[in-house]
């Protein structure tokens, strides 16, 4: 049945490298997304020193650019990268009084660009780093069943586009779309379905098991919905010919997205990448025992 599955793929990789799955794109807008952060202090102390950390939107890509933020409040706000080293996160110090509510809001101004991979004048980018080829948690590279497939791709094809399209299409075939919680690439492989997540999570093991660096991104994909708790969806980057290339081996199920293998159009923000934190806080030593009195919560919109 599998290699069966992979036979779809390959046919489907020769419509891809004849450009019939390629559109023309070329189309920008500007959108704000806004971050509102509240934290509520139900205790009888005063919280002097809270400490948050909200991730900011990925700066620069095909997708899009990061023009400005904007923070309309009295404390200084401090830009600092994730230990990852592929984004950055923003850092407030907050007082907050005995019993009361306080919130924030965090605007990030951006501009949102259609692209289409092969359409792109090459010029290169720095090689990334040694990470994105390494097998990670959800990212099984070095799992017998993923080297298994990907060794086939690779005895299939002998150029880097073909493979990395091979790979693209393969989540397509062998995982059947459920909604859960996020479990990774060999429980996809393994149980034949996943979410967005295992979709990527596949493409970016099965690319980092042939030797191209690759990495899951954390994204909000807006269409009608505008409001959301956290990122709402899962894609991939791939580094090719010189470049990251965005891939989406989900949302390129359904034409009327306009994301797939090097091309998309102008509904999605990246904000992380390879499961990197969405927010974190920070209590002050003296007020840990009174933390179960405080709730954080955030909201993030787009206009």
């Amino acid at each position: 049945m599998l290699g069966s599955k992979i036979a779809f793929s390959v046919f489907c990789i020769f419509l891809g490298l004849f450009g019939l799955w390629r559109g023309a794109v070329a189309d920008s807008k500007k959108v704000t997304l806004s971050a509102e952060v509240t934290i509520e202090n139900h205790s009888e102390r005063d919280v002097i020193g809270y400490i948050h950390r909200l991730s900011m939107p990925v700066e620069t890509g095909l997708q899009q650019s990061l023009k400005e933020i904007r923070y309309e409040y009295p404390e200084n706000l401090v830009i600092k990268d994730h230990k990852k080293g592929d984004s950055k996160y923003l850092e407030v110090r907050l007082d907050i009084p005995a019993g009361k509510v306080v919130k924030r809001k965090f605007h990030f101004d951006l501009l949102l660009s259609s692209y289409d991979y092969a359409k792109i004048s090459r010029g290169r980018e720095p090689y990334p780093a040694k990470k994105y080829l390494q097998p990670a948690k959800y990212i099984e590279s070095d799992a017998l069943a993923i080297k298994k497939l990907s060794l086939e791709i690779q005895n299939t094809f002998s150029d880097e586009e073909g493979r990395l399209r091979a790979a693209f299409l393969l989540p397509q075939a062998v995982i059947e779309y459920k909604i859960q919680p996020t479990k990774g690439a060999l429980a996809a492989l393994e149980s034949r379905k996943g979410d967005c997540t295992e979709y990527a999570a596949l493409f970016v093991a099965l690319a980092r098991s042939m030797g191209y660096p690759a990495r899951v991104t954390s994204e909000f994909l807006f269409t009608k919905r505008k409001q959301f708790k956290q990122p709402n969806h899962h894609a991939a980057e791939v580094y090719m010919n010189g470049r990251w290339m965005p891939v989406d081996p989900n949302l390129a199920q359904e034409s009327r997205f306009g994301y797939g293998f090097g091309r998309g159009r102008l509904s999605k923000i990246i904000l992380t990448r390879d499961f990197t934190w969405v927010w974190s806080n920070l209590w002050p030593k003296e007020f840990r025992g009174n933390v179960d009195q405080t709730k954080v919560a955030i909201e993030w919109s787009l206009q």
